[in-house]
């Protein structure tokens, strides 16, 4: 009702108004869909689809929303800098960027004939196969992630190659501009603009060139030495909600920076993030800013979404099936060919050539920077159809992923390339993680206080290794110097969460005074890791009814701790004054 009479009200806001509509239909037809176990990236693709102007009509300028689009995107690429962690992607590096490297030319090139066929120019063309050569972080981690298969060798790698793949997508943006020039289609450059001397034209290209790095070694040396002083003073106090108007500001700004500079803001977007992964508040901001970042990102996905025609999927509803079956064949076996010649087996060289056989967030993304008025080099057609084929492979990545796993079973038996036999067999053994959760028992320590501190001497002294979650900048520097294994940020986030290893811990204890925390980790806790065993510490007795509701085993009321302890000293006072005034009478 409300959306309708935005939609009938004269005088609304046009932007508020699109906002509205799209927030609500995207959440409705995502909530449908979840019963289908369909992501919801392309939940909302196909819910643009179905209120653009190709459908219902809904929103008839996705224009309007260009702007929501725009922060998205600053936001999904700040987020991507943020996960980027060297530390997890050191194992297997060498295979990971070589794998990288061999599947994108080997997709690109085969795909490219056959994006001719699309009606396209050669560089149009050479554009939408590298998209679709680009797979979906977002659907495929949060694949491996249900079926717990991350920490496997086809895991580890895939995870490598996405986020290796996501960088590579930084510089597929960075040059739609000279493929633009070549094509003939905009990116003018200062060689193109009339009426300039060769010394002109070399003196504007040198300062132009001079000013960008001046403006990226500049967003270098504020992420490194300005920005995590801010930060840590930020966190002392009590409210996190300066964490994250800091970082989303620090983020913006970057964005603008080399908006401003190279005409591209996912570059300093990109750029923050990554330098705020190497902080210790990387986990706690990426939890805090994922939910924006989750909004925003459903904005853009569901603009991107109306891009789609109802008459194109229509009148080419054949094409794009074929162009989809073509696409993840196709990268399926160029992805489970690398990861063979660079050392893997034939199990892991199949699965991870189904997990990645669909294209992705940045395929969009590239795509939708492709058809900009500014570059022009992709027509509106084959956005439409690419875009679909785009939605249909991420529809089917779930079951390709699972029928991936019975044939890898029966190719186990396939070694390696010979020339890198040697790499495989030093991949194929798991790591830290999964040894762990299989041989040493791990708890979670929330708060390092008083409580927190007796319970860790308790666990160490019975042989069980924990994490401790803190939100006190001088409690994580301190327990770091000392070699204690602590995480900075809030149990509450699940990103803390599961950075602190709840994925392999059979104990968390909260023992935070912060009853909304603890509330709030009881319960998404219990989603993450449902065989936990949650010991809650709480104030009163009821907020303890409601912990263990939430999914609390086992609650430490203070109240009741406190009358306890009243009772006993109050005993024992008047033990003690009972024994002297028996002693005095006696005495007199």
């Amino acid at each position: 009702m409300f959306t309708l009479f935005l939609l009938s009200s004269e005088g609304q806001s046009p932007l508020l108004r699109d906002l509205v509509v799209i927030l609500a239909a995207a959440a409705v037809v995502a909530t449908v869909l979840q019963r289908l176990r369909l992501a919801t990236i392309p939940a909302y693709l196909i819910t643009g689809a179905i209120i653009g102007p190709g459908a219902l009509a809904f929103v008839n300028d996705p224009d309007s929303v260009r702007a929501i689009s725009d922060l998205a995107i600053v936001l999904l690429l700040f987020g991507v800098g943020l996960h980027m962690d060297l530390s997890v992607l050191s194992r297997g590096l060498r295979q990971m960027a070589l794998t990288t490297v061999l599947m994108t030319v080997l997709c690109t090139a085969l795909l490219w004939p056959f994006a001719l066929l699309l009606g396209e120019r050669p560089a149009g063309a050479l554009v939408v196969a590298m998209a679709v050569t680009i797979s979906s972080t977002v659907v495929v981690l949060r694949v491996l992630l249900q079926r717990r298969e991350l920490n496997h060798p086809e895991g580890r790698l895939t995870f490598g190659v996405l986020i290796i793949q996501d960088l590579a997508a930084v510089v597929m943006l960075m040059i739609l501009p000279p493929l633009a020039r070549w094509a003939g289609t905009g990116g003018k450059g200062p060689l193109d603009q009339p009426g300039h001397s060769t010394g002109q034209l070399i003196w504007n290209l040198t300062a132009n060139g001079a000013l960008a790095v001046a403006g990226i070694t500049g967003i270098i040396l504020v992420g490194r030495y300005v920005l995590p002083r801010l930060l840590t003073e930020a966190a002392r106090g009590k409210s996190s909600e300066v964490l994250v108007v800091l970082t989303t500001a620090a983020a913006l700004g970057a964005a603008s920076l080399t908006q401003g500079l190279l005409n591209n803001a996912a570059i300093g977007a990109f750029l923050a993030g990554f330098l705020l992964s190497a902080t210790p508040f990387r986990h706690q901001l990426s939890g805090q800013v994922g939910a924006l970042r989750d909004v925003f990102s459903a904005v853009f996905f569901t603009a991107i979404g109306m891009t789609l025609s109802l008459d194109v999927i229509a009148s080419s509803w054949i094409t794009i099936l074929l162009g989809t079956v073509i696409m993840m064949t196709v990268k399926t076996a160029a992805t489970a060919f690398s990861v063979w010649a660079t050392g893997g087996t034939g199990n892991v060289a199949i699965r991870a050539g189904a997990a990645m056989s669909q294209s992705g967030e940045f395929s969009l993304l590239l795509l939708s920077a492709a058809a900009a008025p500014a570059i022009a080099l992709v027509s509106a057609d084959t956005v439409g159809v690419t875009v679909a084929i785009t939605v249909l492979s991420l529809i089917l990545t779930p079951p390709v992923i699972q029928a991936s796993a019975v044939l890898g079973a029966r190719l186990k038996r396939i070694p390696p390339a010979p020339w890198a036999r040697q790499a495989a067999a030093r991949d194929e053994q798991p790591i830290a993680p999964d040894a762990r959760a299989e041989h040493v028992r791990h708890a979670i320590i929330a708060g390092f206080g008083l409580v927190g501190r007796a319970v860790a001497d308790e666990l160490k002294r019975l042989g069980v290794t924990y994490t401790v979650v803190d939100l006190n900048p001088a409690t994580f520097r301190t327990q770091t110097r000392l070699g204690r294994q602590i995480v900075f940020g809030d149990v509450s986030n699940p990103d803390v969460l599961e950075t602190a290893g709840v994925a392999h811990a059979e104990l968390l204890v909260l023992t935070i005074p912060d009853e909304e925390s603890v509330l709030r980790a009881c319960k998404i806790a219990r989603e993450l890791k449902p065989d936990i065993f949650i010991i809650a510490r709480t104030n009163f007795v009821s907020q303890g009814v409601v912990a263990a509701g939430m999914g609390a085993d086992g609650v430490v009321v203070e109240e009741m701790a406190t009358a306890r302890e009243m009772e006993i000293v109050v005993k024992k006072v008047l033990d003690m004054r009972l024994s002297d005034t028996t002693r005095q009478r006696a005495m007199s």
